[in-house]
């Protein structure tokens, strides 16, 4: 049994702080707490994808997932089914449209923003609706190595009539590689798959490399396991990122200009 997610979150309980930011010096910190953290997402940003979550939770077809990360299985070919997928793998509503205000945010209320948004893992794409909700002018690129899970992402974002998405049926740092290649500059990225703190590092690394004057990165499950958490506070204590933030799931990087420099630890 592995019991690390649990000690993590008790951990995290102990030592972290509210969101309603009491205490805190940084004004980009506190401007972020009172007004995304604390802040509730708009219905519009979360109906569509939670409209296909229910229909995947009951799609009870069995796929071959091939997984290049740390999957249930511990890698390779194992055969799924859709609903599973759907209850255990993809982000939760209340951490969904948290990662949609974050998203949002980014723009501070301008339409269109320089850099593109980045997700690494894509699954059933429920994230990656939340994220094209919450930027529609914007494009996202989202990252899926399986391509049955590719496939069916992208067939849920043409329902979705989500014109703003390009998929990209590729192993993680591949994706990186060619998109670095072709000079994309990435202002948001969010990293859910392969979950091992070597992996992490080396596509904040990327990721690094790729950023324009700011960027905002948001590592999913960094308690699932004692690896992923070592790799989060590598990258959480790189110069290139001016604030970190930790929550009970996400760990959240900055790189801002003419901030206070910081880490803190958020109970949200």
């Amino acid at each position: 049994m592995n019991l690390y997610p649990a000690l993590a979150y008790i951990r995290h309980r102990l030592i972290s702080r509210g969101s309603a930011g009491h205490g805190v010096h940084s004004p980009f910190v506190y401007d972020f707490l009172t007004t995304v953290i604390r802040n509730k997402t708009p219905e519009n940003i979360a109906s569509q994808a939670e409209n296909i979550r229910a229909s995947m939770v009951n799609d009870r077809r069995v796929i071959k997932v091939t997984d290049l990360g740390t999957g249930p299985a511990g890698g390779g070919d194992n055969k799924r089914r859709v609903c599973d997928i759907a209850r255990m793998t993809a982000v939760p509503p209340r951490q969904a449209a948290l990662l949609a205000r974050i998203a949002a945010s980014e723009c501070d209320g301008l339409n269109n923003c320089p850099g593109t948004i980045l997700e690494l893992g894509t699954s059933l794409g429920i994230s990656t609706l939340y994220l094209a909700a919450a930027q529609p002018m914007n494009k996202i690129i989202t990252v899926e190595g399986c391509p049955v899970l590719a496939e069916i992402a992208s067939s849920n974002f043409q329902q979705c009539g989500m014109s703003n998405i390009e998929v990209m049926n590729m192993e993680f740092s591949e994706a990186l590689k060619h998109l670095k290649e072709k000079e994309v500059k990435i202002r948001f990225a969010y990293i859910d798959g392969n979950h091992r703190g070597d992996a992490l590092t080396g596509y904040f690394d990327f990721l690094t490399e790729m950023a324009g004057d700011t960027m905002t990165i948001v590592a999913d499950d960094i308690h699932l396991n004692r690896s992923m958490y070592e790799g989060w506070k590598k990258i959480s204590s790189d110069p290139h990122m001016q604030v970190s933030i930790e929550t009970k799931r996400f760990g959240l990087l900055f790189k801002q200009r003419g901030v206070t420099p910081g880490t803190y630890r958020i109970w949200c």
